[in-house]
């Protein structure tokens, strides 16, 4: 009967693990496709920048600074707005981030084929 306990044990310790791994994948799919888009695959278009600014945040025990970015861009003949810079992560420097986007600047603009309003300026 032990030996029935242990084949047991371990073929419900494979069927876990294997189902922990599926689990982390599809979250990791998901987190990818909406908070950290593939952008390695996605098409990009010309667009233009509408306004760059730094965008202070204030906590107990910080200051914090992030650029803001409008631009316009155009897909399939509908126009789209955008903020984000990177599709990856933050910026380290948000003024040097606004300084190489100043407004009436011509952009290159990465979008998601599959939601053309998701965009990022950076890959």
């Amino acid at each position: 009967m032990g030996d029935v306990d242990v084949s047991v044990m371990a073929v419900l310790a494979v069927l876990l693990s294997g189902a922990a791994i599926g689990t982390l994948r599809l979250l990791k799919g998901r987190r990818i496709g909406w908070n950290e888009p593939r952008e390695t695959v996605w098409p990009n278009t010309r667009g233009t920048v509408l306004s760059a600014t730094v965008q202070m945040s204030h906590t107990s025990r910080a200051r914090h600074e992030s650029p803001l970015v409008l631009y316009a861009y155009q897909v399939d003949g509908r126009m789209f707005q955008g903020h984000r810079v990177r599709a990856n992560g933050p910026c380290a420097n948000a003024s040097e981030v606004i300084a190489r986007y100043p407004a009436g600047a011509s952009v290159v603009v990465y979008y998601d084929p599959a939601d053309p309003a998701n965009s990022a300026l950076e890959r």
